[in-house]
């Protein structure tokens, strides 16, 4: 009987042993897990770690670590929306065709095969060019660190490009006429640089008329004007706003920071010279030459105006001032 199951126990060992490797040979071996490289953005002053919002030319900096894990670093690499940037184009979106690794100034090429140290580590700062990004336009921009294995590690940000500023509405041109000129004359209305009377109350800006002082006929216009109707006027001092022109406003921020940075005039008053009466004329002008210009708010809206010509008779009252206007 002991005989008997010891035949069987023997028997049942080796089903099991067989049984046992047979399921090992259809198992996969499970592979080795390596830890790919880590790649981090450093936050601090100067530096874009989130995704952010700019405006049309403006760049953003990166400070990229990054770090080893089971494997050597072997390369960096740089791409917008999935795709890596070639050595051709890269240097459109490197700002100054240039990069720092560890401190140091490179330039610009990608992928970037990593030696010595920073085969072990690195940190690589970059001033990015969205180049040809459009207003509106939302893109990835991706920092990829590989290792010798193959490994690989990302990170990612997303920069939105939108246009902060607003297109003005209109460029046109009026003419001023003397106060002292024909019935209605003296005022312009700035939306439309049609000329009203003096006190319409369409007009934004009137001209002050004649200086009394000084004998009929001859030169007696004072070249002066002021504001009406509520509206508010400083004179443009272009050395606040940078590189200003009137040819080159194209936005309305760009007046208002004209108005907001302008000189303050004074009030004063235009006489009758026939009655000797006064009437009350806010932010008056030094006497106007070509050039001068300046920038009235009335109803919200920002007018900026430039003289273009002075044109002065000494036998009648039909003097008269051209201006641009933009608002």
């Amino acid at each position: 009987m002991q005989k008997l199951f010891l035949k069987f126990s023997g028997a049942a060992i080796l089903l099991t042993l067989l049984i046992a490797t047979g399921c090992g040979e259809d198992d996969p071996i499970d592979p080795i897990t390596q830890l790919p490289p880590e790649v981090r953005l450093v936050d601090g002053v100067g530096f874009t770690s989130t995704d952010a919002t700019l405006a049309p030319g403006e760049t953003f900096t990166v400070n990229v670590e990054i770090l080893t894990g089971d494997n050597p670093l072997e390369t960096f690499t740089f791409l917008v929306d999935g795709t890596a940037i070639n050595n051709t184009n890269i240097a459109n979106y490197y700002a100054n065709g240039e990069f720092e690794v560890d401190g140091s100034v490179e330039t610009a090429n990608n992928p970037v095969t990593l030696f010595g140290d920073a085969k072990q580590g690195a940190s690589i700062v970059i001033e990015v060019v969205p180049f040809e990004q459009m207003d509106g336009e939302v893109r990835t921009y991706t920092f990829e660190a590989a290792d010798e294995a193959g490994n690989v590690g990302t990170i990612s940000l997303d920069i939105t490009v939108v246009d902060p500023t607003t297109p003005i509405d209109a460029t046109l041109t009026g003419v001023l006429f003397n106060q002292a000129g024909p019935t209605g004359t003296g005022g312009l209305n700035l939306d439309n640089g049609e000329g009203t009377g003096s006190a319409d109350a369409e007009a934004e800006i009137r001209d002050l008329g004649l200086d009394c002082t000084v004998p009929a006929p001859g030169l007696n216009w004072r070249r002066q004007i002021g504001t009406v109707n509520g509206a508010d006027m400083v004179k443009v001092d272009e050395t606040q706003v940078e590189n200003f022109t009137f040819d080159n406003v194209s936005v309305k921020e760009e007046i208002e920071a004209a108005y907001t940075t302008g000189v303050e005039l004074s009030d004063g008053a235009s006489r009758n010279c026939a009655t000797g009466t006064d009437t009350p004329v806010t932010d008056v002008t030094d006497e106007l030459v070509v050039g001068d210009m300046f920038v009235v708010l009335a109803n919200g809206t920002h007018y900026l105006i430039r003289i273009d010509a002075i044109n002065e008779t000494d036998d009648s009252n039909a003097d008269n001032y051209e201006l641009s206007i933009k608002y």
